[in-house]
This record gives structure tokens, C-alpha cells and sequence, in this order.
């Protein structure tokens, strides 16, 4: 082999040599970057406070009911609105619970009363959204009522909730809450009721402590009666109740007082006891006794029909 070609090959094998050991120079960088990287990832996270990691943890799952956000697009009223808010008490498929009387109505009366709303197109409020709605300008239509059971019955997980899942619509329990600390029978148990409110379809409300007229009580009876179920119910489902419903509509001028010294801002009414006229609530009626309608075992959708449509045309007429 001349000089020339030993040479070359020479040359040739350095310029293997010398990008051998770049490309060993470019994975070692490399790897330093990664690792670098890596670390401050990591230094990033350990520095983030806990509440913030919670915030993000839960701003990432699926929401299951209306936030205060989706009020963003609500309608813009130019007076006070009007709210229909029926008042029901147990909905039952059973031949024996059909026998108690009118406040039980047949399942398939109730499921009729849901369809009617949803082909005529009405939302259901959650107790938030009510409370915004009687209190504010704004609504997220004009047709919307707002449907409310009384007594914390069973029916209300065996025979409401799933009416509620398969119409998508919003409910509100009343509960009253030493019933269901003594598991009386016919009555929900704290495991039912938050599953239903961790579902988003049912909130809860005061009944008080044992279901007695507030009106008749004294000072001490009511005080005890108002503050012992709110503080149950703000514990055992994480929240600040304050919506009272007036067991049997009872109250005088001193319940409204201590309801409200105790945190209460809203109380509704029974329609036909004491005084209380069935009407759709509106500002005008005071929050503290706000009034509603009362279904009946009979009140299928031709009866129900009619407690909505003055607040609809009055609602339709005042919106911007």
C-alpha cells in the first residue's frame, strides 16, 4: 500500500474516532440536562403548597352538578324573579305506602310531573341556584322551579333518586335530623343521604331536630330545635346550612328571630298552615318565608301545570 492510501485511511479512522466521541459528549449532556430537569420538576412540586396541589387535584375531576360559574350565562332579569317551589313529601311504587294519605303520591305520578318538565323544557334549581335566583337579577331561564321533599323519607332514596338520575333534575331534602340519628324506620340513613348529595342531584336542608311545630315552642325548645339539627347537618355533610323548612309551616315572629341569630337567611313556608298562601315565591315574600306549592297524591301534570305558568309568562315578560 502506497503512502498516500495509508494516509487516507489514516484520516479516515480520526474522523470515526473524533465523532465517536462527540456523539459520547452529546448522550452525556444530555443526560445531565434530563437529570437536571428532572430535579427541578421535582423541587417545583415539593415547594407547591398542599392546598394548591388540592385545588388543581379537584379542579381536574369531573364535575357532577352546577358551579357558581355556569351563573355566568344566566339570563338578566329587570325585576325580581319569580319562582314556582313545590312542595312534596313521598313518591312510592308500593300499594301499602299509597294508603298513608295525600302526601303520598305514586311514583308514576311523580315520574309523569319530571317528564312534563323536561318536554316543556324547565330547570330544576339546586337550593344555591334558588337562593341566587330570589336574591339577584338573573335566572338560567324562565321556566325553573325548584322541587322540595319534606321528612327525609326513604322514598326519597328508593323512589325519587333514580326518577332524578334518569331526567337529570335537581331535588332538595328536608331533614329532620334526630330521625334519622335514632334510624327510625321509613327514614333515610347519613349514608344514603350523602351519597345522594355527592351525586350533585340532591342538596339538604333543616326539618329540625324532631318535627315539631316551632309556632308552639318556647324560646329555649325552638332555639334547641333550630341549632342542634343545623349543626348535625352542617357536620355530617361539610356545609353551612342555612335554609330552614318550617315543620307543618309552624313559626311565629321569635322563630324568625332565633332562625336567623343562628345563621339561617331562608325558611320556606307550607301552604294552607298558618297563614301561608300558595303562591310562587318572589323577593316581595321575605327569604325567611318564602312560599310554596303543595302536591298532592293527585297532582299529576295537568294540576301541575298550572302553578308554573303565571311565573313563566311573569319571568319571560321581565327579562332583558
Amino acid at each position: 500500500m502506497d503512502r498516500r492510501s495509508r494516509r487516507k485511511k489514516k484520516i479516515n479512522h480520526r474522523g470515526k474516532m473524533v465523532v465517536s466521541v462527540l456523539i459520547i459528549l452529546l448522550l452525556i449532556v444530555a443526560g445531565v440536562f434530563a437529570y437536571w430537569l428532572l430535579g427541578n420538576a421535582k423541587h417545583k412540586q415539593e415547594s407547591t403548597p398542599s392546598s394548591t396541589l388540592h385545588q388543581l387535584t379537584r379542579s381536574s375531576s369531573p364535575r357532577q352538578s352546577k358551579t357558581p360559574s355556569d351563573t355566568s350565562k344566566w339570563l338578566q332579569s329587570t325585576a325580581d324573579n319569580q319562582l314556582p317551589i313545590l312542595m312534596f313529601h313521598y313518591a312510592s311504587s308500593q300499594a301499602a305506602d299509597l294508603a298513608g294519605g295525600s302526601n303520598w303520591m305514586p311514583d308514576a305520578t311523580l315520574e309523569a310531573d319530571l317528564a312534563l318538565l323536561q318536554k316543556q323544557g324547565y330547570t330544576t334549581l339546586t337550593a344555591r341556584q334558588a337562593v341566587q335566583v330570589m336574591t339577584t337579577h338573573t335566572k338560567p331561564s324562565s321556566k325553573m322551579v325548584w322541587l322540595t321533599f319534606d321528612d327525609g323519607s326513604l322514598t326519597l332514596y328508593r323512589d325519587v333518586f333514580p326518577l332524578l338520575k334518569k331526567y337529570h333534575m335537581h331535588a332538595t331534602g328536608a331533614i329532620i335530623t334526630g330521625f334519622v340519628d335514632k334510624g327510625q324506620s321509613g327514614i333515610l340513613t347519613w349514608d344514603q343521604i350523602k351519597e345522594m348529595k355527592a351525586s350533585g342531584l340532591v342538596d339538604f336542608v333543616s326539618h329540625t331536630v324532631s318535627h315539631l311545630d316551632l309556632g308552639t315552642l318556647d324560646q329555649a325548645q325552638a332555639t334547641e330545635q333550630l341549632e342542634q339539627s343545623k349543626k348535625e347537618l352542617d357536620q355530617q355533610l361539610n356545609q353551612k346550612t342555612d335554609i330552614i323548612v318550617y315543620p307543618a309551616g309552624g313559626y311565629n315572629a321569635a322563630t324568625l328571630d332565633i332562625a336567623k341569630s343562628l345563621g339561617y337567611k331562608y325558611g320556606l313556608l307550607d301552604p294552607g298552615r298558618n297563614g301561608a298562601v300558595a303562591k310562587e315565591a318572589t323577593l316581595s315574600d321575605g327569604l325567611l318565608t318564602l312560599p310554596r306549592f303543595r302536591m298532592a297524591s293527585t297532582t299529576g301534570p295537568d294540576a301541575l301545570f298550572p302553578y308554573l305558568e303565571d311565573a313563566t309568562r311573569y319571568n319571560e315578560a321581565h327579562t332583558k
